[in-house]
């Protein structure tokens, strides 16, 4: 028994060729692990650029038109007949006296110039890629320091050039007038965060706010994006151990300090402080944004002298749930390989600021197209159009006009889309309510198409693209004269139809006031921009 025990408790004998496959393995998976760990490795410390996708130039785009909704029954429109370039004369400015644009009679000639050659949208000629730096005026607790939803009141777009081995940080107003892409009506640049789904969406608030910003860069994609609220400036900066700074503005902290002018050691609380000052000092934002890039250099350049620039990761992992981006860490780590070989010279401090005007309830920065225009060539060699729609004069014809006449159109649409709505659940109409929806479908077409040509012609006037006999006022008295004339058939025949098919609805034909932002016939989303 104990020799049959033996024999069965015998090991069996080891495959060696096993063992040798199973170790050749394992050293092969470890070699190509650190091959790619290595490649990663040298990509982070010699090719930065490789983690980012450049950014491209888009076609830009107009926010500002309507466009028209499709008529429930077939509708002959009255419309201009198309222009034949083969068979016409070339237009000179003037047309027919019973169409609705200028005429001779309205001694609002367009002018004969050379037209001016605008290029081709392409692509930026270096290695430029932005990154947008915001700053959201909220507490840990999601409270905000004023109205009822935070902002994002620190947007810098930062242009970075491989190629040229430079940073520009370019801000953008808070109170900048501005159309959002996607969204009806006017807003300030700050509120485009809440626009975007604010602090219950944050990811879709932070997207928005970049592809505004794009329409501001002339259609210059910003892929990537950083973002912190109070609390995460203030747990950066204490990690960090607070910052020497040369004090150029006295001004009070949140937790009640007096920070006086000169050489200070800011901890967090005071550098947050200095960077929302603004009552304090002069009371323009464009000195606000100036003083918060003088804040990035300076915690650039303290970084940069103690070595410690390799600190950034931890620093941001610092803020914890106070940082958003949409980054990935290895191209955080890129960015940190490239500033700790950047000097500081080569940053370059600028901004596409405005003039600060009180309308309504509200002070809106009205861009500096010049300044725009010239900041973009210098940065991306791009030359790009002025933003007409966003000008302090187009939000004058606005105030005096544009907004009565959308607010036309909305109620029109409102009966319109009711009747279309009917009818798709089955309803049938009668022939009198047919012809009643026509002359009212007709008018609003009409309207709609008024208000674009205004938009477009005006627009370009404000700009110097274009210049008329008469000048601004003569064009504004002729469209302004088109528009209350086809407001007031449209009204009439929007109450005719909305008694003729029974709708149920208020309409409007006032706008809000004292505040556009109010009524969702102007805006579709109301921001407390406090």
């Amino acid at each position: 028994m104990d020799k049959e025990e033996k024999v069965k408790r015998k090991k069996k004998p080891v495959n060696k060729k096993l063992v040798l496959i199973i170790v050749l393995s394992i050293v092969t998976v470890l070699l190509i692990v650190g091959v790619i760990f290595g490649v990663h490795i040298y990509r982070i410390l010699h090719d930065p650029s490789s983690f980012f996708k450049p950014s491209e130039t888009m076609t830009e785009t107009d926010n500002s038109s309507d466009t028209i909704i499709g008529p429930a029954f077939t509708i002959d429109i009255e419309t201009e007949p198309e222009t034949d370039p083969e068979t016409t004369e070339p237009d000179d400015g003037t047309t027919d006296d019973n169409t609705d644009t200028l005429t001779e009679t309205d001694t609002v000639t367009e002018t004969e110039t050379e037209p001016e050659t605008e290029p081709e949208p392409v692509e930026p000629p270096y290695e430029v890629f932005n990154v947008m730096l915001m700053g959201i005026d909220a507490y840990s607790d999601g409270s905000t320091s004023s109205g009822t939803v935070p902002h994002t009141d620190v947007s810098i777009v930062l242009a970075i050039n491989f190629e040229k081995n430079t940073i520009d940080m370019i801000s953008l107003q808070r109170d900048t007038f501005t159309t959002i892409p996607g969204y009806r009506g006017f807003y300030k640049f700050n509120s485009v965060f809440n626009v975007g789904g604010g602090m219950k969406n944050k990811n879709g608030g932070f997207e928005l706010v970049c592809r505004t910003a794009e329409q501001w860069l002339g259609g210059i994609t910003i892929p990537y994006y950083y973002a912190v609220d109070f609390e995460g400036v203030v747990k950066i900066v204490d990690k960090m151990g607070g910052i020497d700074y040369d004090v150029d503005q006295p001004y009070h902290t949140g937790d009640g300090r007096y920070i006086t002018r000169g050489k200070q050691h800011l901890d967090g609380e005071a550098v947050l402080g200095y960077l929302r000052v603004r009552h304090e000092a002069d009371g323009l934002d464009r000195s606000r944004n100036t003083r918060q890039r003088k804040m990035l250099l300076a915690i650039f350049n303290k970084l940069k002298k103690e070595n410690k620039i390799s600190m950034i990761p931890t620093l941001l992992s610092a803020a914890g749930k106070h940082l958003y981006t949409n980054t990935t860490a290895s191209q955080t780590a890129a960015l940190v390989n490239f500033a700790a070989n950047l000097d500081s010279k080569n940053i370059h401090s600028l901004a596409m600021y405005g003039t600060i005007k009180f309308n309504y309830e509200w002070a809106y920065a009205f861009v500096d197209q010049q300044n725009r225009i010239d900041l973009i060539k210098n940065v991306y060699n791009i030359k790009v159009k002025p933003v007409g729609t966003c000008t302090e004069q187009y939000e004058r014809w606005l105030n005096n006009v544009g907004f009565d006449a959308i607010k036309h159109i909305r109620q029109a649409e409102k009966v319109l889309t009711y009747v279309q709505e009917q009818k798709d659940k089955g309803k049938t109409f009668t022939e009198e309510q047919i012809k009643t929806y026509s002359k009212c479908y007709s008018v609003y077409v009409r309207l709609t198409n008024l208000n674009s040509e205004s938009t477009s012609t005006l627009t370009e006037l404000y700009t110097g693209q274009r210049t008329y006999e008469g000048g601004e006022e003569a064009a504004e008295a002729h469209y302004k004269a088109l528009i209350e004339t086809a407001e007031a058939e449209l009204r009439e025949n929007t109450n005719a139809l909305k008694k003729a098919v029974g709708y149920s609805g208020t309409l409007t034909y006032t706008v809000y006031k004292p505040s556009f932002e109010k009524d969702k016939d102007i805006n579709e989303v109301y921001v407390d921009f406090r």
